[in-house]
């Protein structure tokens, strides 16, 4: 009795701490929208708060903030100025001007969401969006609406689609056949895109075409950058093929070198090394001189640098704490007829409340490990269905403790408050009918 009491009481603190951080995502959408705040400082403002309100010490606060924006920086900050630096390079060496003067509008936001879909089967999210940098500098109109459907179709392919690390993961843990789950994700995928474009359709644009430092059309640089985004996406895939625990490309050390593909510091060197190559001797040589091309995209990616190190410190600040596991600890007990809605629901709640989808899905997987039998999931196919769940449900909730939500609001020009509707909504409904064609394919193969 005493011991259930105290677990009981534990709940209710973790429970009124979940509150607090749905309240303190209001916050910062409040103080977007009246005071147009930097975004490197909201995640700061809700770590400071999360501690206040909760009556953490607040060097315990910063301890664990200052842990997680370093790794946050360690982990995708590389990604993130490669794609800069790229961008920044195919628009100073003309790659840019003579792709739009032969590609029409259609023809260039098609591009994009390609590189998208591409891009999203491998690394992962704040990765993928990164190097497609260089494609976002050839839009000049709608910027806002083709950012978000690109960050929608990344958000799909990264919950759905084998090789994508987040259904390998959960596949790994459940037992589930990855084959299956490929034939099961890509009508997910595809119903999921399909219901972004269509929630996106009457987006208010917010964003002008990107200031970048253009020049006369080039072809051969155009060469260069179609040679820098195809290396950057292969390596990006190749990496999350690696991950596969049934080792399709090779085990020990190859294994191990295709994983080393994916670092950020692998893609840093590779997409600007390869456009560098087809740039020209002159061109290259100016781009890495003290206040060169290079220097100048260094000094353009430092705010949202920052703002995804905050994140990331705000994530670390969430997870140490411990809310998220007890919570969804709490959800695990729930009465085992709800079937697939166990699996999806921990995920998305894991993510919601830590920010990091990889970890919602490995909490969320092996939780649901021993309950396979009563949620009538102990099957093959039902293992492929719930590792879908949970990978779905893992990206279901973007917003301020995710890198990938900044990185989305700086690529689409908007700020917190317009997110939290466009990105996280989006992503959340999305993830929503996705639960529900799951649910459906259940139905039909019982």
């Amino acid at each position: 009795m005493l011991r259930a009491g105290r677990l009981s009481r534990e709940l209710r603190v973790h429970e009124l701490r979940a509150f607090i951080v749905v309240a303190l995502v209001v916050l910062v959408g409040v103080l977007a929208s009246r005071f147009r705040i930097l975004p490197f400082l909201l995640p700061i403002v809700a770590a400071a708060g999360f501690g206040i309100a909760t009556g953490t010490d607040l060097t315990w606060i910063a301890r664990n903030f200052q842990s997680g924006f370093t790794q946050t920086l360690g982990a995708a900050g590389s990604a993130i100025v490669a794609g800069v630096i790229v961008a920044h390079l195919a628009a100073s060496s003309g790659a840019l001007a003579q792709w739009r003067s032969k590609l029409s509008e259609q023809g260039r936001a098609f591009l994009l969401h390609a590189g998208a879909a591409l891009a999203g089967l491998g690394g992962n999210a704040i990765s993928a969006l990164a190097i497609l940098a260089p494609l976002f500098g050839l839009i000049e109109g709608a910027r806002t609406r083709l950012a978000l459907r690109s960050s929608m179709i990344v958000t799909a392919m990264q919950g759905a689609v084998v090789p994508a690390p987040l259904p390998i993961a959960a596949l790994a843990i459940l037992g589930g056949d990855w084959r299956l789950a490929l034939g099961l994700g890509i009508p997910l995928a595809l119903l999921q895109i399909a219901l972004a474009f269509w929630l996106t359709r009457h987006v208010p644009d917010q964003s002008s075409a990107a200031d970048l430092p253009d020049a006369a059309p080039n072809r051969m640089a155009a060469v260069g950058l179609a040679v820098a985004m195809a290396v950057l996406i292969a390596m990006l895939v190749l990496n999350a093929i690696g991950q596969n625990p049934a080792e399709p490309l090779g085990g020990a050390n190859a294994r191990e070198r295709i994983l080393r593909l994916g670092l950020p510091v692998m893609l840093l060197g590779a997409g600007a090394l390869a456009l560098l190559a087809f740039s020209g001797a002159g061109h290259a040589r100016r781009a890495v001189e003290e206040g060169g091309v290079i220097a100048r995209a260094l000094a353009a990616s430092a705010g949202i640098l920052f703002a995804v190190g905050a994140a990331g410190g705000l994530q670390m600040v969430l997870h140490t704490d411990g809310l998220a596991n007890l919570v969804i600890e709490h959800i695990g007990v729930l009465p085992p007829g709800l079937g697939l809605a166990i699996p999806f629901a921990l995920a998305l709640v894991g993510r919601a409340l830590q920010g990091s989808p990889l970890t919602a899905t490995i909490t969320a997987a092996g939780l649901v490990i021993p309950v396979l039998g009563p949620l009538g999931l102990d099957d093959p196919a039902g293992r492929a269905l719930a590792a879908l769940a949970v990978s779905t449900g893992a990206m279901a909730l973007p917003h301020i403790n995710d890198g990938f939500f900044w990185l989305t609001c700086q690529q689409s020009g908007l700020r917190a408050h317009q997110g939290l509707r466009w990105i996280t909504g989006t992503a959340f409904v999305q993830a929503l009918a996705g639960f529900a064609l799951l649910v459906l394919c259940r139905i039909m193969v019982r």
